[in-house]
């Protein structure tokens, strides 16, 4: 599996923080009833790819963070899936 930089995750996923092992997005929505139904599209999706996010919700807010933990890395995996996870909010 490729290797990724900052740099590559900035070029990837330019609204995406990256940190270490990590790549971490924070999502505001209106509401808790549209932060709830965001995660319920997310998680569909992971479980298709059998990769799940690390995440937390606070009312209309949600911090999606990423990493592919047997790897103890970033992979293709965690791009996929923030690409997808992008696809969702727009």
């Amino acid at each position: 599996m490729a290797s990724f930089t900052e740099e590559t995750i900035k070029e990837n996923l330019p609204t995406w923080y990256f940190n270490h092992q990590v790549i971490s997005k924070k999502f505001i929505f209106k509401d808790f009833k549209s932060a709830f139904a965001f995660m319920v599209k997310v998680a569909f999706y992971a479980e298709i790819q059998n990769h799940h996010p690390d995440w937390t919700n606070s009312y209309n807010t949600v911090i999606i963070n990423l990493t592919t933990h047997d790897q103890k890395k970033i992979t293709e995996k965690d791009i996929k899936l923030a690409k997808a996870i992008d696809a969702i909010i727009i």
